[in-house]
């Protein structure tokens, strides 16, 4: 079978899935019902170390997080602080999140952005130390990543919700906290791209990371008054139609295969005068 039809039919289960729980009565129990076709998607589909839950993230500082929709999380080296019907893991040990939508109106895609936004303000910055035999390196995680998935448009279209993503993407201004994929089942996504216009190469710019060194280069060449290549940075939109979930995977895949998480301290978590733990490989 082609990839594109298996997803594709995918799609066309989830979306069915989506329109029966329409009839359950209580927006709250709607709610979560939705979120759990995604959820047990990833759980059955994503490769075994990554983990998947919804609840909270809290980091060394005691900061907490709103209630996430979807953790996506390090099954190996992140322990589950609390594991109900929500759970609750260290800041550290996630990749990123998932915040879903039943209907992605502007106000609700700007509630779901404005909590991605919240969430990465979260991530630390720390080093981690890794020892392999006789040397130590020290490494820096990869900053995380947050989604916006919709089951459906609500009164608007993408091209709307990509006028609204901009306009989001302004008033945040740090790229840091920016959201990184759009997505609605049965209509497409929206995307960033950079495309360097000087050399005539356009690329995904998906992962955080990537989108950070992105600007930070182009500031310090500014800076020291060095030439640079002329690079545009857009939203792209995506009619992919009932080819959406498939290319969604795909990018989630890219994005997590990027990264590199450090192991969580929760030593520190307990005593933040306690030494820095080395992870020993």
């Amino acid at each position: 079978m082609d990839l594109n039809e298996l997803f594709s039919s995918i799609e066309t289960t989830m979306l069915a899935r989506f329109k029966e729980s329409g009839f359950i009565n209580h927006s709250g129990d709607k709610g979560e019902n939705r979120e759990e076709f995604l959820i047990d998607f990833l759980k059955q589909h994503l490769p075994k170390r990554y983990g998947i839950t919804k609840g909270e993230v809290i980091t060394k500082e005691g900061s907490r997080s709103h209630a996430i929709d979807i953790i996506i999380y390090d099954a190996v080296n992140c322990p589950v602080l609390y594991a109900g019907k929500t759970s609750i893991l260290p800041m550290e040990g996630v990749y990123g999140i998932i915040e879903v939508k039943s209907s992605l109106s502007k106000a609700e895609f700007d509630d779901a952005a404005g909590k991605i936004t919240s969430f990465k303000k979260l991530a630390p910055r720390d080093l981690g130390v890794i020892a392999a035999g006789e040397y130590a390196t020290v490494h820096r995680a990869s900053r995380p990543f947050g989604i916006v998935f919709g089951f459906q448009l609500s009164g608007n279209s993408l091209d709307s919700l990509k006028n609204n993503w901009t306009a989001h993407s302004h008033v945040v201004h740090d790229v840091n906290f920016f959201c990184n994929l759009v997505c609605v089942l049965g209509k497409g996504l929206l995307r960033y791209e950079s495309i360097n216009l000087t050399k005539g190469e356009k690329n995904l710019l998906l992962d955080t990371d990537e989108f950070v060194n992105l600007i930070l280069t182009a500031h310090k060449r500014q800076a020291n008054s060095e030439e640079q290549d002329e690079v545009l940075l857009r939203i792209i939109k995506e009619g992919a139609e009932d080819r959406t979930f498939g290319r969604f995977f795909t990018y989630l895949l890219i994005m997590l295969t990027r990264m590199k998480l450090n192991v969580p301290d929760l030593g520190r978590y307990i005593d933040p005068e306690l030494p820095i733990s080395v992870v020993r490989e």
